[in-house]
């Protein structure tokens, strides 16, 4: 087996397999397998959405910095368009900050948003209020509010273009 390689063991039922080789070829076999065997497993995977954080860290790159006091945004206010804009790119900024282990959680209070954003309080409550609508946010806890994995996606799709530099 190479330095490099990988081994990987498998037991549903009655049947155990038994993978190896580089990783991705590991993984590539494993999917397979498990299309053949839970065809379901193939159908469900194509539905589940989730966040890949390698790509997320480079789309945003030029927009959110990590710096030694947490993420920042680089960009400047006048460029995010709307409040809208502003508030999640906030909480993407929470969440990365808490997915690369800078931030001890990934949610903003609505004082911290309203103290980032310099919005009113009116407009902020009615931009997290259209954003929750949409799915894009949620609140989990009195006045804590995350960015959900629909908004990343939505970020990185609707919003991002817009104020790439």
């Amino acid at each position: 087996m190479e330095e490099d390689g990988l081994e990987l063991s498998v037991r549903y039922k009655d049947m155990e397999v038994k993978f190896s080789g580089t990783p991705e070829d590991v993984i590539r076999s494993l999917f397979s397998f498990l299309s053949k065997i839970l065809p379901a497993y193939d159908l469900a995977s194509n539905l589940v959405l989730t966040v890949d954080l390698e790509k997320l860290l480079r789309s945003v790159t030029g927009i959110i910095a990590l710096t030694p006091e947490g993420p920042v945004i680089t960009v400047p206010r006048e460029k995010l368009g709307g409040e809208k804009n502003v508030i999640i790119l906030h909480l993407l900024k929470a969440y990365i900050g808490y997915q690369t282990g800078r931030l001890e959680k990934e949610s903003l209070s609505t004082a911290e948003i309203l103290s980032l954003t310099g919005g009113k309080a009116g407009t902020v409550a009615a931009r997290l209020s259209e954003l929750t609508s949409l799915g894009w946010v949620e609140r989990v806890g009195r006045g804590e509010y995350r960015i959900t994995t629909l908004g990343v996606n939505s970020f990185l799709e609707d919003v991002l273009p817009k104020i790439k530099p």
